[in-house]
């Protein structure tokens, strides 16, 4: 990238920092760290979980400690983010991040517990927890350094220094170990990750065909039809270059995500090499596109198929590396893609498409689902009946401003509202994501109205906001773990004590009356401070049992507990 382009987009950096700090009150190198960590994380800076921020003392150059695991499956996901509002990165910045890598995973216990900054300890306490339940073999870290500089300009020094960190963790057995630079560059590139406008594409492009050869397989079923064929690197390439530019990635459900993770150095380096490129089509699972309808010529000095509305819904990684290489020359001509054509007039069909192709790179089971037919409805509903914008996308709705951007209701937290307060599991709701978009789906959007869904979240919002705003007396130890980590819990309490546990369909007018009450804040504060005395209850009677706050607030004992102590049981 050129210093221009680079500064051009610093600058569009430092704008969305000053949003970011005049929204949320902090500072702008707070904000940066914010920003970037949201964008990294893949959510709104207000889904960041206030106890995954651990700056402050002895943070040892650690901002954002998120973990993310999955009970059912026995892995874990560790993202640890540092971001400085820097023009560059530091080597002193480095060594330090690798001696907070130390402390994280080599410290003895007792070292551990003396450090002042409780959340960056209870953040340890709780990474040697998961890695003695699921051993290191299961755990998957990814180690971020941001900055507002240029991430292709790192030093020899700092190459260094990352080439020694991710040898030394990877010997101690993790799935994998990576430690990115992430600069304004790909900031950038990730705030420019909205979901654009779906806009109609038809295209006609070359195939390579032999007559005499099975190059090319047609198949028809039912209301689809098929088209099975190779096609060159540059036909990708310029297939991903239509304009408006990548439009036709519209329906896919993730985005491009450049060239920092492994698989898509894997696809660039392959497709231009002299020796892996002509290996290119049996390497890579190739690019499945959908669309209204599909023709081939069989022309042979000029194959070529015709589509209709075109969408590549999966292979978004392969066409956007594909084009990358393709415009800074590096592409290889003998480079071959598959390419699988779906043409249907059935859109359930098309989603159900999606799902079932995308499996190259890891994906959330939130992206898969947010063409359901049951998330489009509360999308449309909740904006009809609630003026409430639900963002069934991840960042769908992040160019709103103004007051029309506090009413943005983030999908996931939703449904982990939702999975806390109606269905009474708080810490499910907490402890795995995940498992809201896959074993408790059904539980969550099958029996819960448009109404539902908004109340839960605007409690949880209510919940999350005094959180972050109560002063806690440094003798109040109980109480200050409840805030930091019992916000579901809260949440769950609050919402029982203004319906009980009368939510569902059968119920939707009497929730619809809650939401339309007028100073709806005034009226949660009123039950507030029950249901904190509620769970800090709870809390102090297990505290023996399970010390470490972090792992309480995912423990079914404790949701078994407040449930019983909501209910009178």
């Amino acid at each position: 990238m050129s210093t221009g382009s680079l500064k051009i987009r610093q600058s569009w950096l430092s704008d969305e920092i000053d949003v970011v700090a005049e929204d949320t009150g902090r500072s702008k190198d707070d904000a940066f760290a914010l920003l970037a960590s949201s964008l990294l994380a893949g959510c709104s800076v207000d889904d960041l979980d206030d106890a995954d921020w651990v700056d402050g003392g002895q943070d040892k150059q650690i901002d954002i400690i998120n973990i993310s695991s999955d009970e059912d499956k026995g892995v874990a996901h560790i993202t640890i983010i540092q971001a400085k509002n820097t023009s560059g990165f530091g080597s002193n910045t480095m060594i330090k991040i690798r001696n907070g890598l130390d402390w994280i995973f080599e410290r003895t216990r007792a070292e551990v517990d003396t450090l002042d900054n409780v959340k960056f300890r209870n953040k340890i306490l709780e990474i040697r927890s998961i890695r003695t339940d699921i051993r290191p073999s299961n755990m998957s870290v990814r180690v971020v350094y941001a900055t507002a500089g240029d991430a292709s300009d790192i030093s020899e020094e700092l190459k260094q220094e990352l080439r020694i960190t991710e040898q030394k963790y990877m010997a101690v057995g993790f799935n994998e170990f990576v430690f990115e630079f992430v600069g304004a560059n790909e900031i950038v590139e990730l705030l420019n990750d909205g979901e654009a406008n779906q806009r109609k594409i038809d295209l006609v492009f070359p195939v390579l065909f032999n007559p005499n050869a099975p190059s090319y397989m047609p198949f028809s079923q039912g209301d689809t039809k098929a088209i099975v064929c190779t096609v060159a690197g540059d036909t990708l390439a310029k297939i991903a270059q239509v304009e408006p530019r990548d439009a036709i990635f519209d329906l896919n459900v993730r985005p491009h995500y450049g060239l920092s993770g492994s698989v898509n150095k894997d696809i660039y380096q392959t497709c231009n090499s002299d020796d892996e490129a002509k290996r290119f089509w049996f390497l890579n699972n190739g690019v499945t596109m959908v669309c209204d309808t599909a023709e081939f010529d069989h022309d042979p000095d000029n194959p070529r198929v015709t589509v209709k509305n075109a969408q590549i819904v999966n292979g978004c990684q392969t066409s956007a590396t594909i084009r990358e290489a393709h415009e800074k020359g590096d592409l290889h001509k003998d480079v071959r893609i598959l390419m699988k054509v779906y043409a249907t007039d059935n859109p359930a069909l098309v989603g159900r498409i999606t799902g079932t192709t995308n499996n190259q790179n890891p994906i959330r089971s939130r992206d898969l689902r947010a063409n359901d037919k049951v998330q489009q409805d509360i999308e449309a509903l909740m904006v009809e009946r609630f003026d409430f914008y639900y963002e069934r996308k991840n960042k769908q709705h992040r160019l709103l401003k103004g007051d029309a951007r506090k009413r943005v209701v983030p999908s996931p937290k939703a449904a982990q509202a939702v999975l806390a307060i109606a269905r009474a599991k708080p810490s499910n709701a907490r402890a795995n994501q995940a498992s809201i978009w896959e074993r408790h789906y059904d539980e969550i959007f099958n029996n819960s109205s448009v109404a539902d869904l908004l109340l839960c979240f605007r409690i949880y919002d209510f919940c999350r906001k005094k959180a972050r705003n109560i002063e806690v007396a440094p003798e109040s130890v109980v109480e200050g773990e409840t805030l930091g980590y019992g916000t579901f819990h809260v949440s769950r309490a609050l919402g029982f004590l203004l319906v009980e546990d009368n939510w569902g369909f059968n119920y939707e007018a009497d929730v619809s009356k809650i939401l339309n009450r007028e100073n709806l804040e005034e009226f949660f504060e009123i039950h507030y401070g029950e249901a904190l005395a509620r769970v800090s209850k709870v809390r102090q009677e297990g505290i023996d049992r399970e010390p470490i706050p972090a792992l309480f607030f995912k423990n079914q004992r404790m949701q078994h507990d407040l449930n019983v102590e909501l209910r009178g049981q």
